[in-house]
């Protein structure tokens, strides 16, 4: 029986969400996130309880329910998903089924294929028109690296 591969692009909220339902759905599945940050599986909605000070440790957005950290090594043990972070998609090959992707840390190049590819890369903010937008200081809350330089800027 052939293995059914599984390839999720993006693993911010919605990522690995897709991949744990693959999962379940596919207990023998090859499932792999490719995420561009070095953070998978965020709690955006926790964001502005951590830059206001609510609670300190930034591992907390990063947390299951039961206080587990959602890092590769989770997702490996708890899951056998692979997460591939700091990684960028560079092509996709719809013909052949394949993700090329590049790590942004060691310049490595790799590629995998799939049976099964998911998007899930979110949407990027958009600024209004405003006079001083780009001024420095003035920022979008998508990410963790936004969540960190407002938590350092607040103070």
């Amino acid at each position: 029986m052939k293995t059914n591969r599984v390839v999720v692009i993006g693993g911010s909220a919605a990522g690995p969400k897709a991949a744990s339902r693959a999962r379940r759905l596919d207990e023998n599945a090859d499932i792999t996130i490719i995420q561009k940050s070095p953070d998978l599986s965020m709690a955006s909605c926790g964001y502005p309880y951590y830059i206001g000070g609510f609670f300190d440790d930034r591992s907390q957005l990063l947390c299951s329910p039961a206080g587990v950290v959602r890092d590769t090594n989770f997702f490996w043990k708890a899951k056998r998903i692979v997460t591939k972070v700091n990684s960028e998609v560079t092509s996709i090959n719809r013909a052949d089924k394949k993700v090329s992707f590049r790590n942004l840390l060691t310049g490595e190049a790799g590629e995998l294929e799939y049976d099964k590819l998911i998007i899930a890369t979110g949407a990027t903010p958009r600024k209004p028109l405003l006079p001083g937008i780009d001024l420095d200081g003035v920022t979008t809350l998508q990410s963790m690296q936004d969540a960190d330089f407002l938590r350092k800027v607040r103070d």
